[in-house]
């Protein structure tokens, strides 16, 4: 009974030592979210400008353009946006499952962002873009426009026919659902022709603000998935202190069964031992 009492009391103390992590890790998370979502904001914004302009550009004039011609053969490049961390539901996961439908698919490489995505990448033999670790948490803006001007190179040298992007997507607070878009090359949003008068003329404007657009849109997509992951986050490490203290209140609740037990039965042989006598 003694060994039953104590191995109950260890257990409340490991699961207790876990719900303070969990708490921790919540409260961290949630300490974030207020600056990630005003980043998220503000990032996807200035990508839906930039994006709506570029594809206004799109016309006759620019039909020839290496960033607008579909390519009928060639490698797809996937910017994947996941986390350096765990612990946050199944935001990597997600991703992690929608890349490889995308690879099964197509003859792809991957730039991947972020430590789980990176891992699983090597782990598993994918093409690389290059062999370059790059944290989704402390990736720069110069850092992303490194990458914009890379991809941007290799796209008009023939490397890849297409580039996707894909990342988290946060819903709400409570759902984030993991997508991918293409974002090279081009296509025009909608019919109708554009009045804008570009100089010296479309194409050449196109082709110099192809890095400037690639680095708003891989942009606001690391800064979605990042608020994603503090939203996953949140919800996981929450659930998990409420199950650590919905044990600890069934182990304290065996806890003092086991406890009340063995002081009846130290009762009952103190009494049995009186009346021996």
């Amino acid at each position: 009974m003694g060994a039953d009492i104590k191995s109950i009391k260890n257990r409340i103390r490991s699961i207790d030592s876990t719900l303070h992590v969990t708490k921790a890790m919540q409260l961290v998370a949630s300490s974030k979210i207020k600056r990630a979502a005003e980043a998220a904001s503000g990032a996807s914004s200035y990508s839906d400008a930039v994006c709506a302009a570029m594809h206004d550009i799109v016309s006759p004039e620019t039909a020839g353009s290496v960033f607008v011609v579909p390519k009928e053969s060639g490698k797809t490049l996937i910017v994947a946006v996941a986390g350096d961390r765990g612990l946050a539901g199944g935001y990597n996961s997600n991703i992690i499952k929608l890349l490889s439908a995308e690879i099964a698919e197509t003859d792809a490489a991957v730039l991947p962002v972020g430590r789980r995505i990176y891992d699983y990448c090597v782990h598993h033999g994918i093409s690389l873009f290059d062999n370059v670790f790059r944290s989704s948490e402390k990736l720069t803006d110069n850092g992303i426009r490194e990458i914009s001007g890379a991809i941007t190179e290799k796209f008009a040298a023939g490397e890849y026919r297409a580039v996707k992007v894909l990342g988290t997507r946060p819903v709400n607070v409570l759902t984030q659902t993991a997508e991918i878009k293409t974002v090279l090359p081009l296509e025009r949003a909608g019919n109708g022709s554009t009045q804008t008068v570009f100089e010296p003329d479309a194409e050449t404007v196109m082709n110099s603000a192809i890095p400037d657009y690639l680095t708003a849109v891989i942009c606001a997509e690391i800064r979605k998935s990042f608020l994603s992951e503090l939203y996953a986050r949140r919800n996981a490490m929450d659930s998990a202190t409420k199950n650590a203290s919905e044990m600890i209140d069934r182990l304290n609740l065996s806890y003092n069964r086991a406890r009340q037990s063995s002081i009846t039965q130290e009762i009952t042989e103190i009494v049995a031992g009186a009346e021996n006598q």
